[in-house]
């Protein structure tokens, strides 16, 4: 962020713009990599729109990415339209090399081209930032974009025109080319060698390499007008030598490499190009051919197939080949281009592979060996659309004394790679979707079915992807359509020229990601739940055993009490946001909602413990009354636990977006207890308020009026959360935020305008009712008269004493069928006019008296 920051500082009052005169800014984001707040967004809008209107033009802005290796800042986020030079570390000659985000500080190969280029920047006489715009321009070009030879911008200061017979003393030594290549190599250089190529010829390129060449000024364009000891010689020529361009050799000596259009040339008026190599002791090699470049030029494109050969052997002696990339104009369109040498005579030099990209400076220059026999060939942005811009290509540098076969193949790899690379950040809405379309299933399903099922089960039905995905493409359309006539519209984060890939395909497979994702995780959290429950409450007892001077009673008492008023802990969040920051609100109240899933839980799983106990019960019954059927096993109801587990799977999110203000706020702790400004203040002071509700009510509940209107909001908010939020991240937890109201809201207001409605609990699942009307007459009432769980010692001890002789207890066996006769006909008469209780539904024994045992 600090190439940001010094663009920023011109909007400054105190800031005097004339002081600057460079700017070079390193893996710097110029376009925002994530948006989690508003001011982030804010401080990139002023800054753009003061650079967009800005007048000072004389200032040298460079903006450098790292390519394929930096994963924090892509390559796409790096360019500016206010920068001189956009390029990336592959693309910048000397370097050729793709550098991650902390490499690109101290890669000696780049800072050996930042510290020249800044040398060359001082006026050697005022000892200051040079003011000519226009030079330091050349000399930041030349370095990071165009050098063609000397490691110093001044020494490469081509003469337009030099001449090339008698400027040295002595003979000259003048070669002719007189067949379609040439390979020229010497121990080393006694006088100035002069290779001419005739322009009389069918080709219309002059491919050159030339290896350890160190003559500046090389290749001329001339008019052959004299013949001297039969040699058709130049007096002077036209310096062609900027043309070139350095490329990599194995052996580290210096490569230059030049494509010379004869066709221009020949139309300008000459009639040769002359080569020249000046006077050296060092050996010198210089290779040419004269190639027509529809012949050299091979198609790249595998036509549907995985992979395709382009050509299976190049011709003899070749040097120069070129690959047009057509089919690239998007980042999933990713090809591996393959170049394999066979029956080389001489190993090196090697190949050589230059990948232009001509709307950006995405491309790269890689040499290729042995064991590296291929490169990626893969762009960060897209092809523009509706310009005749030219296509990707990519220029082979081969070795003459080797045949070589070149394959192209697409790579589903490289492909997932780079979109995963361009739309990674869009998961998190994608994600929010999911949990809202089942959120909304859910609210729907406690009107309609008086239930709330699981996240496993509502996901599959409600989370539909054609129906979300086709939705929100309408919306966006309607939006940008109207957009222009409503001023306070955000907005969309869904371009307006995409095509059917970027609308219907790459939507549906984040949203089958995502669904996977919050499917798995959803599990993941319930296993955690169910295994790790216990381990969370414990963790928790010893962090406030912190707090209450290592008193386990205390904390434990503190827990229950929040667990049963959790009002306490929704104040106190509010409190966290005002004194601290929203995020760490947020944190603690993930932290609280976590422990409170673990005592739902819990209750779910006594239901379930206490089913033996009713089994005995129903046992000990049958002792006496043959009828009384054995309870089937009933799950209980998850109503609540399935509910509140897609709320805190929203609020995790929310939390994890939050993070990063959390983080600041830690840092900043020393300095100040309160962030300023908080970005997440809002959210984290209404999220509290409102589990302050959900968390002490008895939510869900279920028939409540107007169900399926706050569904269909909710599915409402999904939709905005995909037109308005894939990007713009901070949009995310208000979506979230509003939807909490709403949900809140609707719980506390709605049970006001509902009809109660108390359904009979069914407990036992009887396989058959049996002993005629007057027998389920007497479960019913037995039901209503069910007691604790308490009683389950009486019941074991009248059990006992049933089992000694009349007699001894004093009572014989008519006495008790009289009192048992009675006891039927006072439960008959009361059944009339019971009411069945969620008391009675929840019992596990009623009382069971010693003539029922017998």
């Amino acid at each position: 962020m600090g190439g940001l920051i010094a663009k920023g500082l011109f909007l400054e009052d105190n800031f005097n713009p004339k002081s600057t005169k460079i700017i070079i800014t390193l893996a710097t984001p110029h376009t925002p990599v994530l948006l989690l707040d508003t001011h982030i967004d804010d401080y990139y809008t002023r800054v753009n729109n003061f650079w967009d209107e800005f007048s000072g033009h004389n200032i040298t802005i460079v903006s450098v990415g790292g390519g394929p290796r930096d994963l924090l800042v892509k390559s796409s986020a790096t360019p500016t339209p206010h920068a001189s030079i956009n390029v990336i570390t592959p693309d910048i000659p000397g370097v050729w090399l793709s550098v991650d985000h902390l490499c690109i500080l101290w890669c000696n190969e780049f800072v050996l081209v930042v510290a020249r280029s800044l040398f060359e920047s001082v006026d050697y006489r005022t000892k200051q930032i040079i003011d000519d715009f226009e030079l330091r321009q050349k000399i930041f070009n030349y370095h990071f974009l165009d050098r063609s030879g000397s490691k110093r911008y001044h020494r490469s200061i081509y003469p337009a025109e030099v001449p090339l017979w008698g400027s040295y003393r002595g003979e000259n030594t003048w070669v002719q080319m007189n067949t379609t290549q040439m390979d020229w190599t010497v121990p080393k250089v006694m006088k100035p060698a002069h290779i001419t190529v005739s322009l009389h010829t069918a080709a219309d390129v002059l491919a050159i390499d030339a290896r350890n060449h160190e003559t500046r000024d090389w290749i001329f364009a001339c008019v052959v007008e004299t013949s001297i000891s039969n040699m058709r010689v130049c007096k002077t020529g036209i310096n062609l030598s900027m043309k070139a361009k350095i490329f990599p050799h194995k052996s580290g000596h210096k490569r230059k490499f030049a494509l010379v259009d004869l066709s221009k040339l020949r139309m300008d008026g000459f009639t040769h190009v002359v080569v020249r190599t000046l006077p050296t002791d060092e050996k010198v090699a210089v290779t040419m051919e004269l190639v027509r470049k529809r012949n050299r030029t091979l198609i790249g494109e595998t036509n549907y197939l995985p992979k395709t050969t382009l050509i299976s052997r190049t011709e003899p002696n070749a040097l120069y080949y070129a690959v047009d990339m057509k089919s690239v104009v998007k980042p999933w369109n990713s090809y591996r281009l393959y170049v394999e040498s066979h029956n080389c005579s001489i190993p090196s030099p090697g190949a050589v592979v230059s990948v232009n990209v001509p709307w950006n400076s995405e491309g790269s220059t890689s040499l290729l060996s042995d064991s590296t026999r291929s490169i990626p060939i893969t762009i960060f942005d897209s092809k523009p659309a509706g310009k005749d811009v030219g296509d990707v290509k990519a220029h082979i540098l081969l070795n003459p004394k080797c045949t070589y076969s070149i394959r192209l193949e697409y790579s589903i790899w490289l492909s997932i790679g780079a979109l995963f690379t361009k739309v990674s950040l869009t998961i998190a809405s994608y994600i929010t979707v999911c949990l809202l379309l089942t959120l909304a299933y859910q609210l729907k399903a406690l009107q309609e079915d008086s239930s709330c099922p699981l996240l496993q089960l509502a996901m599959p039905v409600a989370a539909k992807p054609y129906v979300v995905i086709q939705a929100t493409a309408l919306v966006s359309a309607v939006v940008q359509h109207i957009s222009p006539y409503v001023p306070l519209l955000p907005t969309t984060d869904i371009q307006g020229n995409v095509g059917f890939v970027e609308m219907l395909i790459i939507p549906f497979v984040l949203y089958l990601a995502s669904f996977a994702i919050v499917y798995i995780s959803g599990i993941a959290m319930i296993v955690c739940i169910v295994f790790q429950g216990q381990a969370y409450n414990n963790v928790l007892l010893r962090f406030l055993n912190k707090f209450f001077f290592g008193l386990a009673w205390m904390s434990e008492w503190a827990m229950s009490g929040a667990n049963k008023v959790p009002i306490v802990v929704s104040a106190f969040m509010v409190t966290v946001a005002y004194s601290a920051c929203g995020g760490l609100a947020l944190a603690i109240g993930l932290g609280f909602y976590f422990f409170k899933m673990v005592s739902l839980y819990e209750d779910f799983w006594e239901e379930i413990v206490y089913w033996p106990l009713r089994v005995l019960k129903a046992k000990l019954k049958q002792r006496k009354d043959k009828s009384v059927v054995t309870p089937k096993f009933q799950i209980p109801p998850v109503d609540d636990f399935s509910f509140h587990l897609t709320l805190l799977m929203l609020w995790t999110l929310t939390t994890i977006l939050h993070v990063p203000s959390v983080l600041t706020w830690a840092k900043n702790y020393r300095y100040s207890n309160t962030l300023e400004p908080d970005p997440g203040f809002i959210n984290g002071v209404i999220m509290s308020v409102c589990v302050g509700f959900l968390w002490q009510a008895e939510v869900p509940k279920s028939g409540l009026v107007g169900s399926k209107y706050l569904s269909h909001a909710v599915f409402m908010a999904a939709v905005l959360a995909m037109t308005f939020a894939q990007t713009t991240l901070y949009r995310l937890p208000v979506i979230v935020s509003g939807v909490f109201i709403c949900v809140t809201l609707h719980q506390l207001v709605a049970p006001c305008f509902s009809e109660e409605e108390e359904p009979i609990p069914q407990l036992v699942e009887a396989d058959s009712v049996q002993g005629g009307s007057g027998d389920l007459k007497s479960q019913l009432t037995e039901l209503l008269q069910a007691s604790s769980l308490s009683s389950l010692g009486q019941e074991l001890s009248s059990s006992a004493s049933s089992d000694l002789p009349a007699g001894d207890d004093g009572t014989d066996d008519e006495a008790d069928d009289k009192n048992g006769a009675a006891e039927e006909n006072g439960a008959s008469e009361a059944e009339g006019n019971a009411t069945p209780s969620s008391d009675a539904s929840t019992s596990s024994f009623e009382q069971i008296s010693e003539r029922e045992i017998t």
